[in-house]
Formats: C-alpha cells, structure tokens, sequence
C-alpha cells in the first residue's frame, strides 16, 4: 500500500455508538493522517510452569484512536458550518448557526455529540463508531492555520473495500496562510503586538471504558490551555511581566485572533478570560520575543472560549 492513499470520512451518529452508513459521509482534507487501529487494555493470562517463558496476552477493551491535521478555514459560505463540524461537535463543542452570517462553536460539559469515522488506506477501511476526542489549534505566521485532532471510538476489525469511494469535497474554502495580509485581527491583554505564534489545545480528557453492559467514549474533564509568542514590547507600551503575576491575584483578560478577510472564510478565537503565565524569551532574527503560557478560564460555566466562523 502506498502511504499517501488516505482518506478521512466522518458522519453524524442517530444514536451514541449506533455508527452510520458511509454513503452519509462527507470527505475531509487532511495534510496528516494516521490510525492506530487495535489499541486496548491488555492482560497477561499468567500461567504457573515449569520454565521461563511468555505468557498469552488478551486485550481485554479493544478500541481504536485516530490521529489528524486538517486546515482552519470556514466553508466558503457565511452561516454554513465547515465540514469538518462534526468532529468539532464530537469534541464537546456546540453548534450555534446564524443564517446567512455566522456559526459559533463554544465548549459543552454534558451531552457532548459523537459521529462515526471512517480511515480508508487504498483498498481498505476501518469504521470507527462512537467516536469523540480533542482538538488543538494552531496559527503560526507565514504557515497555514491547523487543527489537530485526537479520536477515540469503538474497535472494528479492518475490512476490504467492496467498491471505491467517490466523495466530492463540499463546504470547505482554500485555507489562507498566516500573515499580515490574511490576520488582521490579534489582542494578548489588551495589546495588539506582533504576533508569532498563538495555539489551543481545548484540553478534553477522553477515556475509553468498556464494562459489563456497557461500552463507550467520555469526555470526563476539559482544561483549554495554549501559548502565544509575540514580539517583546517595551515594559512602558505593555507590561507583560505585571500581567503573567499570580501570588497577589490574578490578571484576566481576552485572547483574540482572528484570520481571514473574505465573509465564508473567516475564523475567529476568542477566550474572554485567560490567564498569562511562565514568560519565557527567545530570538528571532535578532529581536526578542516572549512565549507565555495561556490558561483559558471560565467565567459562568462553558464559556472559556468561542470559535466563530463568519
């Protein structure tokens, strides 16, 4: 098989772990894809012998993960959610569309959504169904933006493709490069420096259990942490080292960026209440730059960030 041949299909589940039919699916982009596809709790069946020796082990709680970068864009289409929504669902975040104008992604704590994914490798396919997971995002200047996923879902063996999948890409635009011209918008407490880097990962805790009666995928805690770069301002411009002090209170304040220029095709991140921490300096071309640590808190409760598409 050949190691470029991969693709990634995802639809939404009528019931947790119910899966669903292929010809549902729509096909994402992916620039990284990878599978482990028999991962489990094992067990050594110990045996009391007469010699040294290995022991069977049984994998008693088989399931299966997938690992994948996909580019940030929106759909081409003001109101029209991307297609990769559904892994964005399946990562505890819910859904709100504004017709014609906007959808927003904002954390959920109970209920979170599932879908069924399927990894094709030339000529064969594992379904995964039940699937939920996490997801990071990444905007570094003069590279795309990414997302990078981390899915969970139930174990089924690998089969042979019976006939060969034709999807058409729908519902996604040209992901634009991270630069002066196409991120026009970026606050870090209140100051809108020059920015290297910004990255969230939304920080779910995603376990696999497997008892008597019962099997499933559960989101059980969520911490949204990240990091951003940016060129080190003058302490008189931004006092970045007053704003990471936590032993005499804390100091929170919004992170924002926002990417893209063209309405279908712009995406936003805004945490309201993020903490600064761990100020670290680094060099870039002879200029100094500071890399901090960012909390993102909550304020009532699932509310830590939003994600809008306009």
């Amino acid at each position: 098989m050949r190691t470029r041949l991969k693709m990634l299909l995802v639809a939404p589940e009528p019931s947790y772990g119910a899966g669903a039919n292929i010809e549902d699916a729509v096909m994402l982009i992916t620039s990284e894809l990878d599978s482990n596809p028999y991962e489990g709790d094992r067990i050594t069946r110990e045996r009391m012998q007469q010699t040294f020796g290995a022991n069977p082990e049984i994998n008693a709680a088989p399931y299966s993960t997938i690992t994948t970068t996909i580019p940030l864009a929106g759909s081409g289409t003001p109101g029209t959610p991307p297609n990769f929504r559904q892994l964005l669902r399946s990562c505890g975040l819910s859904e709100v569309i504004d017709e014609a104008t906007s959808v927003t992604y904002q954390p959920v704590t109970n209920s979170p959504e599932s879908c069924c994914v399927w990894f094709v490798e030339e000529g064969q396919v594992q379904e995964m169904p039940g699937v939920r997971g996490n997801v990071e995002l990444n905007l570094t200047a003069k590279q795309d933006p990414t997302q990078q996923y981390t899915l969970t879902g139930m174990y089924k063996k690998v089969a042979q493709l019976s006939e060969q999948i034709n999807k058409q890409l729908t519902d996604i635009a040209e992901e634009l490069v991270v630069n002066k011209q196409n991120t026009p918008v970026r606050n870090v407490h209140g100051y809108a420096g020059c920015l290297q880097s910004l990255s969230m990962n939304m920080g779910n805790e995603v376990v696999h259990r497997n008892l008597v009666g019962c099997e499933t995928v559960k989101i059980t805690d969520r911490v949204p942490t990240g990091q951003v770069e940016i060129e080190a301002p003058d302490i008189a411009t931004k006092d970045y080292f007053a704003a990471i002090e936590s032993h005499n209170g804390l100091t929170l304040e919004e992170v924002k960026i926002g990417h893209g220029t063209e309405p279908g095709n712009i995406v936003t991140l805004t945490g309201p209440k993020v903490q600064l921490s761990t100020l670290s300096r680094s060099d870039s071309n002879g200029i100094v730059h500071y890399t901090m640590d960012t909390r993102y808190n909550r304020d009532q409760g699932d509310d830590e960030f939003t994600l809008v598409f306009t």
